[in-house]
């Protein structure tokens, strides 16, 4: 037997692993797409100067898919977040700002490599 009874605890234990791996990927998934957004910036001044510019102009473009749509992040969002999306904070947005105009961040987003 296990630590808990699957029949009976299972769901509350599993429900709570589960959005601890939610805020993992959460954590990655920004940590990744604050990369991109800052190695888009640096390849944009490489490009010829109209390409380039559009890569600015599009730059925090397509950097992940929507999550609402899964039970698992809903429940996340609502449990520990209290409902609001952590793509959306306030903190992640103004860092992501500031990556797409080449300007260095120092917080919990940081890039990867500088």
């Amino acid at each position: 037997m296990t630590e808990f009874d699957c029949r009976s605890d299972c769901c509350n234990n599993c429900i709570k692993h589960a959005y601890e791996l939610v805020g993992a990927l959460i954590e990655d998934i920004q940590l990744l797409a604050s990369e991109v957004v800052r190695l888009r910036y640096l390849l944009s001044w490489h490009l010829p100067e109209h390409t380039g510019e559009m890569v600015r102009c599009e730059i925090r473009s397509d950097l992940r898919s929507s999550y609402y749509h899964y039970p698992a992040y809903q429940g996340y969002v609502t449990e520990f977040c209290d409902g609001h999306d952590p793509f959306e904070c306030e903190q992640y947005c103004k860092h992501m700002a500031r990556l797409a105009r080449g300007e260095k961040s120092a917080n919990k987003f940081r890039s990867l490599t500088f």
